[in-house]
């Protein structure tokens, strides 16, 4: 019998560099290339032909690499599920659920479909919503890339869709507000073209809804590798995202989110009661490697202290068993109170925006640590390496993410470049790296500079060159025109970012800087190791020591990014084939050959 219910799409990211070269492409073009069959034909009888795009075409994300579920695609999932209990609610990836897969099994079209895009995703959002809209499914689109960049959803989709009025977009926040009346205009049919929503975080978003379809839990494919791990309960750790607050109070060139309003970005916190209730649902049976580690999604931990302390209090006086990670400014390591409150309540793993050893650099990219720095009177390095130091002595592991493509860095030769300064780094002071290249993210400062100095690599926003380059806006590969310093050469730029994932990354160095932090947690347990509770001491070390080894994740998804296979070109061969500079060419002749299928 036919159900009531919708879909909650979390799109995956596609390799579509190589339609570059294809003349007179358009998105009906980008479906074809991606389900194999021809788009021209799609009608509201075949769609399903169109709807599920080839695994083989996905592009390895930093998400996938860690096995971490997109936040924003759940919290619209409960949202739905809390608001429409007359509906069942869907979760669809086109990896782990399909959507022909769902209409079949339901045996009718879901009443609408809602998506969350970032902008690396956001041609497959695009392709799938003009597939949906042949069948007249209504299509809610949010997330990011739509509240910086909502005339993509024009240019897009609404113009190649025959239905152009059941697509909608939402600005801002999915709150209850929106979502409620998103649902009533769906009865009514008189679905929106726009909504705005501005309450970022909300409370009783979370439970166990009797409604809901979600998807299988992600899991991390290197601990199943590993010898001996993949016969323990090691196996199935899983990084639960979870948000006690969302917002950024920083407006970094480089980030999406920097030329928001501050209404669509401003700080809000959950009550920390409702917080320490929802950790508390999922452990509510036995606590294992399932319901014991949480990546806590805010931008920065410590933008707001005074909020932020009562949360860390309540943790450490509630029953919850927890260890996290967080994403946190490295100047947290100066504020010992609140650092032995992190380490209490269950902080693990911090990842930490470093972005560049350079001080020019971070002027450039507007960090706002600069000025700390300067006032420090040390270099870079030593005033990153004396907060690491005190981090590491409250037992909690790092990893710092590194932008490579910034004005000042560097190549002379392939062991004399900023890539082999932040190895030489990371080894010194054991923490792991997430290397990436400087993006112009759609919605940056730099983004829009980028465009008004012609110094964007594909073309005008607006531009098919433009839509399919957004499938490297995942900070894997550069899309502006590099700096003097490097020649002017996104190839350069990308096998630094390589090279260091996998000397980072490398399986003797993981395991020292995990054996090390081990050791470190061991020493300073959290709150549930405090005494001589020593296995849960050997717990929260284990955690720690898994954090730094997940780490080496990075390695594996650039592996995987570098590679050619199944007849798509992988970023080395590609930026090879592409570069212009023939002294460059002559260079990585060699060195490219070893990522060619």
């Amino acid at each position: 019998m036919p159900v009531n219910y919708f879909i909650v799409y979390n799109p995956l990211t596609y390799q579509l560099m190589d339609l570059m070269t294809t003349d007179s492409i358009s998105p009906i073009n980008v479906i074809s290339y991606l389900t194999g069959n021809d788009a021209h034909e799609m009608t509201s009888e075949n769609f399903l032909q169109f709807i599920d795009f080839q695994p083989e075409k996905q592009r390895a994300t930093m998400i996938d690499a860690l096995a971490i579920e997109m936040y924003a695609g759940i919290y619209i999932q409960n949202q739905l599920a809390r608001l429409a209990k007359d509906h069942i609610i869907v979760m669809v990836d086109g990896k782990r659920k399909y959507f022909s897969q769902v209409i079949k099994e339901k045996k009718c079209l879901p009443r609408a479909v809602f998506i969350s895009a970032i902008s690396s995703n956001f041609p497959a959002a695009a392709a799938a919503a003009i597939v949906l809209n042949h069948a007249k499914i209504p299509v809610i689109i949010g997330g990011i890339h739509v509240s910086t960049m909502s005339e993509d959803v024009d240019t897009f989709i609404r113009k190649c869709a025959p239905h152009p009025k059941l697509i909608s977009i939402v600005k801002g926040a999915g709150d209850s507000n929106v979502i409620s009346t998103i649902l009533n205009d769906l009865i009514n049919d008189a679905l929106q073209s726009e909504y705005s929503g501005y309450t970022l975080i909300e409370n009783g978003v979370w439970g166990n809804f009797p409604n809901l379809e979600p998807l299988e839990p992600l899991k991390i494919n290197l601990l199943n590798r590993l010898p001996i791990i993949k016969y323990t309960p090691l196996k199935d750790f899983r990084i639960n995202p979870v948000a006690p607050f969302t917002g950024c109070l920083f407006s970094c060139k480089f980030c999406s989110i920097s030329t928001l309003p501050n209404k669509y970005k401003s700080v809000q916190f959950r009550d920390a009661n409702d917080f320490v209730e929802e950790l508390r649902s999922y452990q509510t049976g036995k606590i294992d490697f399932k319901n014991r580690y949480y990546f806590f999604t805010p931008d920065n931990l410590f933008s707001n202290r005074k909020e932020l302390v009562p949360f860390l209090k309540k943790i450490i006086e509630s029953d919850l068993c927890i260890n996290y990670a967080v994403q946190i400014s490295i100047e947290v390591a100066d504020d010992n109170e609140l650092m032995k409150l992190i380490r209490a309540s269950g902080g693990t793993h911090f990842f930490i925006g470093l972005e560049s050893l350079d001080i020019r650099n971070l002027k450039h990219i507007n960090k706002h640590i600069v000025k700390d720095i300067e006032k420090s009177g040390l270099s870079v390095k030593d005033y990153y390496a004396s907060k690491i130091k005190k981090i590491h002595a409250h037992g909690i592991s790092v990893h710092g993410s590194f932008i490579v493509g910034l004005p000042y860095d560097y190549y002379n030769s392939a062991t004399d470049n900023t890539g082999i300064d932040i190895v030489k780094f990371c080894k010194i002071n054991e923490i792991g790296a997430q290397p990436s290249t400087l993006v112009d993210l759609p919605g940056s400062v730099f983004f829009n500079e980028s465009q008004e100095n012609n110094q964007f690599i594909y073309g005008k926003k607006g531009t098919m060159d433009y839509f399919l380059s957004l499938s490297i806006a995942d900070l894997a590969e550069t899309n502006k025109i590099p700096p003097d310093s490097l020649h002017h050469s996104p190839l350069m730029i990308a096998s630094m970012v390589y090279e260091i994932s996998k000397k980072v990354g490398s399986p003797i160095t993981a395991t020292i800087n995990s054996f090390i932090i081990f050791v470190r947690s061991f020493l300073h347990p959290t709150k549930n190791g405090i005494g001589f509770k020593l296995w849960q001491r050997c717990l929260d070390a284990l955690c720690s020591a898994i954090s730094q080894t997940a780490v080496a994740l990075y390695k594996e998804q650039g592996e995987s990014l570098v590679q050619s296979k199944n007849g798509v070109r992988g970023i080395m061969e590609r930026l090879y084939d592409s570069e212009k500079n023939p002294a460059i060419k002559k260079q990585f002749k060699i060195y490219i050959q070893q990522f060619m299928e």
